[in-house]
């Protein structure tokens, strides 16, 4: 990287171009008021670190009471992004008790499309003999 281009979450940019748009970044669709703290306004000129907050969806609820070696019996699942004038990463949290996971949201997908395939597959009900 040459010292005229700034690192961003979804490439480099040059100095005089730091932000991709000077516009306020909206709200995803995702993205609950009761839970967010994003205030796109704030990075409408340029980006301040730690000023913008942070999207956050409506958490879902967890119905667990069935699986063994858990804290808990329920937990939650939600997602946040970053507020900045530019792409950032999404996050999957889930919380059981006290324990949580937070995993990139383009890491979780792959990983829960192969669980509700599994899941799909035991749900057919057929045998295969061998």
């Amino acid at each position: 990287m040459t010292e005229k281009s700034q690192n961003r979450c979804d490439g480099v940019f040059p100095v005089q171009n730091t932000c991709p748009s000077t516009a306020p970044v909206p709200h995803p669709i995702w993205c609950d008021p009761a839970g967010c703290t994003a205030d796109p306004a704030s990075q409408a000129n340029d980006y301040r670190s730690g000023v913008g907050g942070e999207h956050r969806s409506a958490p879902i609820p967890l119905t667990l009471s069935t699986a063994m070696g858990l804290p808990a019996g329920g937990g939650t699942a939600w997602l946040t992004g970053a507020c900045a004038p530019w792409r950032c990463a999404l996050y999957l949290h889930v919380q059981v008790g006290e324990v949580e996971l937070s995993l990139s949201a383009d890491h979780a997908a792959p990983v829960l499309a192969a669980l509700s395939a599994l899941l799909a597959s035991a749900a057919t009900d057929q045998e295969v003999t061998r």
